[in-house]
């Protein structure tokens, strides 16, 4: 009886370290990842473009209350970016948690983003499909579904939520005039494997790396059938590159376990600055974390 209870009480405090450790980490500062992506099409005399990317923001309770989002907003900002990309799940999902999200209250913070080219989004699978055109645009946001928008020295384009939604990679790339580089935006990663090498860099998120990495097993739920090896960072395949977040919150559990919440910082620019100054090689997966 005795070694009994001893069993269920190491259980029990395993258990809380877990959950601590977990909440710990979900609701710590984002990280800022940084990449350095040489891309072909430069403008000439164009100086590199900082863009952020943040993903999977899942506003809500317990973990990502409006006002940490706005603090993790504040953050983004304070990178000083020419322009920034968000890729979908803005709208949160928890166990035990009833009260619904309201698309609009959570996407409202959104419009104290500040850059110099402006913000590009599109929707993720747990965003309500029939609200998400009305009300991204309403807070300073260039709404993309399966269309392209002209950013000054680039294009951005994004295709719709893969899960929820039509998501066609040739209609968001139809009629872009050629000489700028394109970056295609799109919820889970799974649609890479349909962008041409006519795109200079693909963003994605929707994985969250994972959420929780076990040692030695890693990841049991990656949310793609694009292979677990896509879960997060940077990937080269084909001369097409592809970044994926692990986004900033989480989904049905308010706990990440060796996948902290990340901010991603892009540095853009041509093949001048070459593979010395971090460029990409072709089976570079490298990735570099900042607090």
């Amino acid at each position: 009886m005795r070694r009994l209870l001893a069993c269920l009480l190491l259980a029990i405090l395993l258990l809380a370290a877990f959950v601590i450790a977990g909440w710990h980490e979900a609701t710590r500062v984002p990280v800022v990842v940084r990449y350095d992506v040489a891309v072909p099409k430069w403008p000439v005399g164009q100086a590199p473009l900082r863009i952020v990317q943040l993903s999977d923001t899942h506003a809500g309770l317990p973990d990502m209350p409006i006002d940490r989002l706005y603090a993790i907003i504040a953050q983004a900002n304070a990178l000083k970016p020419d322009l920034i990309v968000l890729t979908g799940d803005y709208q949160g999902e928890k166990l035990f948690v009833s009260t619904p999200t309201n698309l609009d209250k959570v996407v409202k913070p959104f419009r104290a983003l500040r850059s110099r080219l402006g913000t590009f989004a599109v929707r993720g699978n747990h965003d309500d499909a029939f609200w998400s055109p009305i009300v991204l645009p309403r807070y300073r946001m260039t709404y993309l579904r399966n269309r392209w928008a002209d950013a000054g020295p680039i294009i951005i384009a994004g295709v719709d939520d893969l899960t929820t939604g039509s998501p066609n990679v040739a209609a968001a790339l139809a009629g872009i005039p050629p000489g700028k580089p394109v970056i295609l935006l799109m919820h889970e990663p799974d649609n890479f494997v349909q962008v041409p090498a006519s795109v200079a860099l693909t963003l994605a998120g929707h994985t969250h790396g994972g959420q929780m990495s076990w040692p030695l097993i890693g990841a049991p739920w990656i949310g793609t059938e694009f292979g677990r090896e896509h879960r997060r960072g940077l990937f080269v395949e084909g001369g097409r590159r592809l970044i994926v977040s692990s986004g900033v919150g989480t989904t049905t559990v308010p706990i990440r376990l060796g996948v902290p919440p990340e901010i991603v910082l892009i540095t853009l620019h041509g093949w001048s600055l070459t593979r010395s100054a971090g460029s990409p090689g072709p089976t570079d997966n490298a990735r570099r974390y900042r607090n």
